[in-house]
């Protein structure tokens, strides 16, 4: 009998794989293939020029490309079970297995994001001048890559269960810019998370994402004006610029190299340390919360027929 339960429910998963294709072609929902493309253009012509060559401004462009893939990732799926619940329904009642049904989504959705990953990676490497050795494959283009794809399915995956809960399409389309802000104000890029705050930002994709990127770039590393404006400060404080002047040429380059190394380590973020057990934690995290949204879907649907919409 399980035997004859797990057959047929690797039977539906092919079969919904094969009919979710085909309402991919018919629905014109290669729609967001090029959407992504587009946004990833218009994000490669703003910050092109401003990556990787000073700390502040790349760690802000990766938030901004994290931004863009959870939007691009949550734009794939938000709508896809809404829109056929009636007949997530009906079929359910003659033998459907949710799970098979959300398997084949995640199957579906994994190739669209995997697609999707592999244009912005080589949109991004046209307009960017990215680093020559990545740290986890050896090429920064891989490890952007499966970051990206990371980002992209995670956020597919929590449209998937949004699209899941919600009474219709127009509900998911509604829920879906909070979806967007919570993952901007708590993703720790442009406030400050303390407190009970930190339980939700760590459970956004956009954390872990940007800082898996800032990682793999070795930001710490990549020039700093905050610091470099810092060094400058310390050394025209009357009486330091007349000290130093005083001071043999070998100790001024001694402290000047002590300043500099107290300010970075001050300004220096131990998560973004350039490790790849780091980087592997946070694919990890990514990949959790893909796993823990597929089963919200999974688990929602199986309660169809009570409901009364």
């Amino acid at each position: 009998m399980d035997r004859e339960r797990r057959e047929g429910r690797l039977g539906q998963t092919k079969v919904y794989v094969g009919k979710f294709f085909r309402i991919f072609k018919n629905e014109k929902d290669w729609k967001g293939i090029v959407f992504a493309v587009i946004v990833t253009l218009l994000l490669s012509l703003v910050l092109g020029d401003t990556m990787f060559l000073k700390k502040e401004g790349t760690r802000s462009g990766f938030f901004a490309i994290v931004s863009a893939g959870i939007w691009i990732g949550i734009f794939n799926s938000i709508q896809t079970v809404c829109r056929e619940r009636q007949i997530i329904k009906r079929e359910h009642r003659t033998g459907l297995h949710m799970s098979a049904y959300v398997g084949a989504h995640v199957i579906c959705q994994g190739i669209i994001c995997a697609v999707q990953a592999l244009l912005m990676t080589f949109i991004y490497g046209l307009f960017m001048d990215f680093p020559d050795k990545g740290l986890v494959t050896g090429s920064f283009y891989a490890d952007f890559y499966i970051t990206m794809l990371l980002i992209l399915f995670s956020s597919d995956m929590l449209g998937l269960a949004v699209s899941s809960l919600v009474k219709s399409t127009t509900a998911a389309m509604t829920v879906m810019p909070f979806l967007l802000i919570i993952q901007l104000i708590f993703s720790g890029s442009i406030f400050p998370i303390t407190g009970n705050a930190r339980i939700i930002s760590d459970l956004t994709v956009s954390k872990w994402g940007q800082r898996v990127l800032c990682i793999e770039s070795d930001m710490n590393e990549i020039p700093s004006e905050l610091l470099d404006s810092e060094i400058e400060m310390f050394e025209s404080i009357e009486g330091v610029e007349e000290l130093m002047d005083l001071l043999p040429d070998k100790l001024t380059d001694d402290i000047h190299t002590a300043v500099e190394r107290f300010l970075h380590d001050y300004t220096y973020r131990r998560i973004y340390e350039y490790k790849a057990e780091l980087v592997y934690r946070r694919w990890g995290y990514l990949l959790a919360f893909a796993a823990a949204y597929a089963l919200i879907a999974a688990i929602s649907l199986e309660f169809i027929d009570r409901d009364k919409r």
